[in-house]
């Protein structure tokens, strides 16, 4: 499961789930903020103790993105 939103509505979770996990020392963070490759909207992966009403929750992020590299 992902959320996606704005890349505040994404950081804001990452620093609640962050927190309330007490993640420090090697695990700093929660997950990394995705920016999708049209640069709006962004994403991050959802944990199983946090909700964020705000963002839209999918069960997976399509495949647009994660391009393709020309080769």
């Amino acid at each position: 499961m992902h959320y996606i939103g704005t890349k505040q509505q994404c950081e804001a979770y990452n620093e609640q789930v962050t927190s309330g996990e007490g993640y420090q020392d090697t695990t700093q963070r929660w997950a990394k903020v995705r920016q999708h490759p049209d640069g709006s909207p962004f994403a991050m992966v959802k944990h199983d103790n946090y909700e964020a009403e705000e963002m839209e929750l999918v069960e997976e992020l399509s495949a647009d993105w994660f391009p393709q590299e020309e080769i």
